[in-house]
Order: C-alpha cells, then structure tokens, then sequence
C-alpha cells in the first residue's frame, strides 16, 4: 500500500516541505542577483565611461546596466524549456531531474560568489569583462537546473494535490527570497564575528556611485569638497545643500545659476570625498561576503534535497514515465488565427497579451533599477534597501488569496483593474512628494506606503492575469494560451528594463524617472485592459480545472 493511502489521499506535508528546498536555494541567489548585481555594474561602468560621457548616442550607464539585467530573462526564454524537456526523457539511478541539480547548482553557486570578485580587479575594462563571462556562465548554468527543481513537486505529488503542494513550494520560494533580502545584513554581521573589523566597516559604510567609501564626519555625515569658491551657506543654496548632502548623489553642479545633481564638470561646485587607503588610491566595498554567504545557503538547499531525495526516491511518480516522440514529428504550433474562438473572444485574447507586456514592461523594470534607486535618492545602501524590497514582497504574498477572492466576487477583470489603478496613483503620489516635498521624513513615509500598497496592488494584478488568459481559450487550449501568457510576459521582462533604463538615463541617471516609466506604464496597460471583453466566469461554471492550470504553470 502506498504512503499516500495510508494517510487518507492527503498531501504529504513535510516531503513537499522538503522538496522546496531545492527552488528556495534558487530564489535566495535570484534576489541576491538581481538587489546587488545592478549596483556593482553601475559603479564599473561609472567609472570606465566617466560618469556615461565616454558613450556614444543614446547610451547611458543606466542603459547598459538594464541591459545586462535582461540575460537571465532571454537564457531563460531559450535554455529553461530545453533543459526542462530534456529532464523528462533523462533516467538514473537519481531519477529525472536530480542529475541536473546536483551536478549543476554548486557550479552555478561558484560563478555566483565570483560576480563581485570579478569587479574587484583594477583594471575597469578587464573587470567588465570578467564580470560578463561570470554572469553569463551562472545564468546558463542557472537555465539548466531551474526547470527541473520546479518539476519535482509534480514527480512526488498525484496531480489532485498539486494546487495545495504548489502552495507549499511558492512559500519555500518565499522564504529564498527572504533570505536573499536580508543576506547582507546576515553577511556583515557573519565578517564582524569572524574579526574581519575592514570588511565589516566597509559594507556598512556610506558609499558613491562608484562603490567608493565616503569619508564621514563625526556625526556621520559625508565630508563634501568645494570648487570655485562656491559658498554653501547662502541663503539661495543652503537648503539645496543640505539635501545634497542627506542624498546619495556624489557631485553638485551649477548651471545656470541652479544647482542641480547633474551636468558640465566646469560647472562642479562640490564634492562628497572618498575615503583613500594605505596604498593612497580610494577604498571600493567589496560584495563578496554577501554572495559567498547565500552562495553557501545554497549548498546547504541542495545538501537538504539530496537527502531527502537518496531516502524518498521510491515516492517518485514518473520514475517509469518515459515521454517519447510520435513518429519523431514534433506538435504543431496553432497560430492566433487559426484557433476556433470567435472574432470577439480573438480580440479580447490580443488585447489582454497586449496589456500583460505593457504591466510586465513596469513590474520587470523595478526589480534592477530599486537598490540604485534607493542609493542616490534615499541614501540607503544595497544591504538596507533589500530589506525594503522584502516589505513589497510580503505585501504581495500575504496578499495573493485575497487577491483570488476579488477575482471570484468581483471578477477577473474588475480586480485587476483596481489593482493598476491604485499602484498608478500611489507612483503619481510618489512622483510627486520626491520632487515638490522637502521634507524628507514624509518622502520616507509616502515611500513605504507606497511599497505596502503597491506590493497588495500587484498581486491583484499577478493572480487574476493568468486565469482570465485561459478561460479565454478554454480547456482544450490550456497549454497553448499559457504559452502565450508566457510569450507576453518574457517579452516584457526583456524590454522593460532596457527602456527603463533608457529613460534614467535621458534624465541624467535620475532613478525617480523608474516610477514615472512604471507609471505610465501601468497606465496604458490599464487603458488597455478596459477594451477585454472575455475571460470571465460564471458562478454555475466549473473552473477547477483554470486553478489546476495555473498552478502547473507556475
């Protein structure tokens, strides 16, 4: 008699339990990544280019940084399915999946811990290049195991518990990326333990663009240098001064009369000073600790699911699976027009792919862009403003079965588009206290509500977008509209960052502008999503099958 009979057909809590950790591991390094990994790339290339003025057109250092931050998304577009098909046909001794994630997980943990290492070498131009092999080796190496530690839940548990396991995973998920929201904190406690006062002090202290150490007053303030015998205490400057110095913003210029945080180097007035070491050159914070520690984290995921795995592998319900091709000819894709949906329900399915890559473009465009973000305008360092990202984070999952439960009383649509109108007002709200509001405590204020709301909004957002796709299609076509949700999605988490980068980078690396694009963003996708007449469910309808679907999917 099977283990799952014997307990009634019920789930088995604590092997699923188990068996996240495995994507736990993968979501700690995905949040270190995306938190840290922008921060690093922006002081390199701020230094090679000049602050941006070396690169030619359009390109700026916020441009390029969103650039980078895409090639997880496109390795994964490209590489995740391939590996994921490819695990279903492999067998050993170790099942299906387990091969891959035991071979290619420390692998990926190493070129992980080498990102900041990598930025470490002086020479601006080897470092980049470094850091780029580094990055792209950890996220191909990534794309391999990714897909088969998400089909493990589906291998140990028979496809009626699956919504309740999925459940459990995506808290296993959650709490990687906790971990990863607060490993800087655990890190720089971990080196000041160990005796390392250098390394501790440095990855607490008070930054640059360029990652350099400010030298700071006694009351803790960065010590600032003047040129052109510019007078900080008049009265005309003085307040703007003083809001230089409480932001993260390293230089103050002068044009015309003005002062403002970017322009001409002629027109440069003052200057936050880095802090120079024994060897006379200016002290960098190096993130190591930070990566090797969740790099280690990691390890240890891994260690928990061999275990579970070397003791439970007779539980695994595709052992004997084997998925073959049918005469070795491969499924056709069904185009858009040739699916047997009405003309209606076909326009309402264009435009509800159109208004999922609009809101993509804005949610993907926050994640690379918010810890520098927080650095030039908050003055919050990278191993602080993660916390913050946690906050948004928690809004969003606490949020997510109420979220569903709009969905059923008010309906799909509805819920969603109260979820884009109210993270659009809270950006505008934002917008406009950052720039018109000099009180920075009520700046402070206004942003935290902004992220415990905005994370609530979001997951109004995220959990009714999928379903309303599928009741479109229908159960027939379950896998083929979520391969055009997914289509919408990825496309979007390409081309978000980058035209968000874009914008920073025309404002002269202003990163308030994330929220203006993010905004507008939203904005048009809600105008959008107005024009959906289909995807909604009736109360007599039977809609089981929407919510198995869409936990598969995830």
């Amino acid at each position: 008699m099977s283990e799952t009979k014997k307990k009634g057909n019920g789930l088995n809590y604590k092997r699923t339990f188990l068996i996240g950790f495995g994507f736990m591991g993968c979501m700690l390094m995905w949040s270190v990544y995306n938190s840290y990994v922008p921060v690093i790339f922006r002081a390199k290339l701020t230094e090679i280019t000049n602050g941006g003025a070396a690169l030619p057109g359009i390109l700026s250092v916020a441009l390029l940084v969103n650039a980078i931050m895409t090639i997880d998304n496109i390795f994964g577009v490209i590489f995740q399915p391939f590996f994921g098909k490819r695990s279903d046909s492999t067998h050993t001794k170790w099942g299906k999946r387990m091969p891959y994630i035991i071979i290619c997980l420390p692998i990926c943990a190493l070129f992980f811990s080498l990102i900041p290492v990598a930025a470490t070498i002086k020479a601006g131009v080897l470092s980049i290049a470094l850091m780029m092999a580094v990055i792209i080796f950890f996220n191909f190496t990534m794309s391999v195991w990714r897909s088969p530690v998400v089909s493990l839940m589906p291998d140990f548990t028979p496809s009626h518990l699956q919504s309740d396991a999925n459940a459990v995973i995506n808290i296993m998920g959650g709490v990687g990326q906790m971990i990863g929201f607060i490993i800087g904190t655990i890190a720089t406690t971990l080196v000041g333990l160990l005796g390392f006062t250098a390394m501790h002090d440095a990855l607490k202290a008070k930054t640059n663009s360029l990652g350099q150490i400010l030298q700071v007053n006694a009351d803790g303030s960065p010590v600032v240098k003047y040129f052109n015998n510019f007078n900080p205490e008049l009265a005309e400057y003085k307040e703007h001064v003083e809001n230089f110095i409480a932001s993260g913003r390293d230089k103050l210029y002068l044009n015309n009369g003005a002062l403002s945080g970017t322009g001409e180097e002629k027109n440069l007035v003052a200057q936050k000073v880095a802090a120079v070491g024994a060897d006379g050159n200016p002290m960098y914070v190096n993130y190591a600790p930070i990566f090797i520690v969740a790099a280690v984290v990691s390890i240890l995921c891994l260690v928990v699911l061999v275990i579970f795995y070397k003791r439970n592998k007779q539980y695994d319900l595709s052992k004997d699976i084997v998925i073959e091709k049918e005469n070795g000819e491969k499924a056709k894709k069904i185009k858009i027009k040739d699916l047997p949906i009405s003309k209606e329900e076909r326009r309402s399915l264009l435009v509800m792919l159109a208004a999922l890559f609009l809101i993509n473009n804005a949610t993907e465009a926050i994640v690379p862009n918010f810890t520098n973000f927080a650095l030039d305008t908050l003055n919050v360092k990278p191993i602080y403003s993660t916390l913050m990202m946690a906050v948004f984070a928690v809004s969003l999952a606490a949020f997510g079965i109420p979220a569903g439960a709009m969905g059923r009383k008010l309906g799909r649509k509805k819920t969603i588009i109260i979820g884009l109108s109210v993270i659009v007002v809270m950006f505008i709200i934002y917008l406009a206290v950052s720039q018109f509001v000099t009180n920075r405590q009520f700046t402070w204020i206004v942003l935290w509500i902004a992220l415990v709301v905005g994370g609530a909004a979001v997951g109004c957002i995220n959990i009714n977008t999928l379903p309303l796709v599928l009741a479109i299609g229908g159960r027939d076509y379950v896998g083929t509209f979520t391969g055009y949700y997914y289509t919408a999605t990825f496309s979007a988490a390409i081309t978000g960052p980058i035209l968000c980068g874009g914008l920073i980078g025309l404002f002269g690396e202003d990163y308030n502008y994330m929220f203006l694009f993010c905004a507008i963003m939203f904005a048009i996708g809600l105008g959008v999503i107005t024009q959906v007449r289909h995807g909604e469910s009736s109360k007599d309808e039977d809609t089981s099958w929407i919510d198995e679907a869409v936990e598969n999917a995830d």
